[in-house]
């Protein structure tokens, strides 16, 4: 294992050591309430997280170029598991959205897996298409765009417009670190930022978020709520914080505090300096990554690093972004940390991709 890939993979654990904790810390007084066992949450974490280094360990051992020989397969599985999600008995609703497949002892969330089979095809589509790319062709672009336009009209449908906002910047940093003219870059964007603009404006739930946003204090019992006891975790935490387990927001006053915001209670219990560690931690992935792409000598190996390292890391900062007020409210979990099966679950096989292809490096 290199030196890089050492930090990361110290890091990484660290992060899911820190989220076994916090997600017990934040979820064992909603778990006592709702299922008369505190530990509930803690016991499902620590599955998802066993089950996770399983396959990444697995996904270390598979050779690169299974990944890029299969990279359309991937993106079509993902558009499968995408539609499965609406079929009757096999589909799983929740809160007004078909965002789950259920398997029985575990509900699994398509939209997590589009994600990193969006950043395995792309990697390959874009490093063999890389020579047309740079001498400014559009036309290069229509197959992979028609494919992951298919994956966010699905995620849409489920409604998720958080998630397709995601795959956009994944897809636009991709295309812009692979040497497409910055130009039309900034046209996409007055293509696309309008049709956003109307999905959210149309749409009262999403308006509500945009507008206890810009200004939570005018509705703070509906709309402003969450965000307003997100800020209330963080100052109350202080510089040192009130103590491991201490935390008063997670008493039914922040909702969401062990996946969505628990990145709030992070800033209450263990203060400023946690949430420097934190952000710490997800500066070391980022440079590790960088540091791995540029050993790479192939560009399907180096587009690949890349795009993990910007998955878990854009994650990372949209849900800081998010429990700090910053962005409008958005349901992405905090990668390692927050208590989410599927999340958890790709973010190691994605880390697995990375083993993977660091094996492949010294082998060389």
């Amino acid at each position: 294992m290199s030196r890089e890939m050492r930090f990361f993979f110290v890091t990484v654990f660290f992060l899911i050591g820190l989220g076994v904790v916090m997600t017990y810390s934040a979820s064992a007084i909603y778990a006592e309430y709702l299922y008369n066992n505190s530990v509930h949450f803690l016991v499902r974490q620590v599955m998802y997280a066993f089950f996770g280094i399983v396959l990444m360990l697995a996904t270390a051992n598979i050779p690169v170029s299974f990944w890029k020989t299969n990279a359309r397969v991937m993106m079509l599985t993902a558009i499968f598991l995408l539609i499965l999600a609406f079929a009757p008995l096999i589909g799983h609703a929740a809160g007004g959205a078909r965002r789950w497949i259920n398997l029985g002892f575990f509900n699994f969330q398509p939209a997590e897996f589009a994600k990193l089979a969006i950043c395995i095809y792309l990697a390959d589509y874009l490093s063999r298409k890389k020579k047309i790319i740079q001498k400014g062709s559009l036309k290069v672009f229509l197959p992979a765009l028609f494919l992951v336009g298919c994956v966010c009209a699905l995620i849409l449908m489920q409604p998720d417009l958080g998630s397709c906002i995601f795959i956009f910047l994944i897809v636009g940093v991709l295309i812009f670190l692979v040497g497409i003219r910055l130009k039309y870059l900034w046209v996409a964007s007055l293509v696309v930022i309008p049709i956003f603009y109307f999905l959210v404006m149309r749409v009262p739930y999403r308006l509500n978020r945009v507008l206890a946003f810009l200004n939570p204090w005018e509705d703070p019992q509906g709309t402003g709520f969450q965000i307003i006891q997100s800020f209330m975790a963080f100052s109350l935490g202080g510089v040192r914080g009130v103590g491991l387990g201490e935390s008063m927001q997670k008493l039914f006053y922040l909702p969401s505090s062990y996946n969505d915001f628990i990145f709030s209670i992070i800033g209450e219990e263990l203060g400023l300096i946690g949430v420097f560690v934190v952000m710490a931690a997800y500066i070391v992935i980022f440079v590790c990554g960088i540091r791995m792409a540029q050993r790479s000598a192939q560009d399907f190996e180096r587009l690949l690093v890349l795009a993990i390292t910007f998955l878990i890391v854009l994650q990372a900062i949209i849900h800081m972004l998010v429990t700090t007020g910053l962005i409008p409210t958005k349901g992405l979990p905090l990668p390692f940390v927050s208590l989410g099966g599927t999340s958890l679950v790709m973010n190691l096989v994605a880390v697995g991709l990375l083993l993977g292809i660091d094996r492949q490096h010294r082998r060389r």
